[in-house]
């Protein structure tokens, strides 16, 4: 299985083995294999150059947000369907949920770094969401204006609630 992801806005190439027990990341026209063991259904225990890397996966409405050792980034992957498609100008992404911050589990929001009106890059952490003693933070899916805040600090959030919105 073949993707391109696009990470930070750098591309990047990765060739899953049909056993997913390896992994194949050319970045740059540098190949580098990892070693992949499969924790749960999204964790999973990396070996790169003889260091071990505990990654989760979280699907998000563009994207994934991956966790490297507790570092959290918005990964956006595309297959070949999707660059063959975008290549001639046929998009299939939904743009009318673009900018919406849902949140992909219930929790506490513990911290707010924002506030109406504010400018934000991809990336620029939003808020804390404190779930199972574990403090998640939520990144902005892009570059924009926060138009719309439907939290405080101390507010509990069932999933899939809307957080916020970012207008271009």
């Amino acid at each position: 299985m073949k993707f391109i992801t696009i990470i930070d806005n750098e591309i990047m190439d990765l060739k899953f083995s049909p056993s997913m027990d390896n992994i194949t990341v050319r970045r740059n026209k540098i190949a580098q294999k990892i070693d992949c063991v499969p924790l749960s259904a999204n964790s999973f225990s990396l070996i790169l150059n003889g260091r071990t890397y505990y990654l989760t996966i979280r699907s998000q409405l563009d994207g994934y947000e991956v966790s490297v050792n507790h570092h959290t980034h918005l990964v956006k992957v595309k297959d070949q369907l999707q660059l063959l498609l975008e290549k001639f100008g046929m998009n299939s992404e939904v743009s009318s949920h673009a900018g919406e911050i849902h949140a992909q589990i219930p929790g506490l929001v513990s911290r707010v770094f924002i506030k109406l009106g504010d400018k934000v890059k991809a990336g620029d952490k939003l808020c804390i969401l404190e779930a199972m003693k574990m403090e998640n933070e939520i990144p902005s899916p892009k570059n924009g204006t926060v138009s719309f805040i439907n939290i405080v600090s101390g507010t509990n959030v069932e999933k899939g609630a809307l957080l916020m919105k970012i207008s271009d």
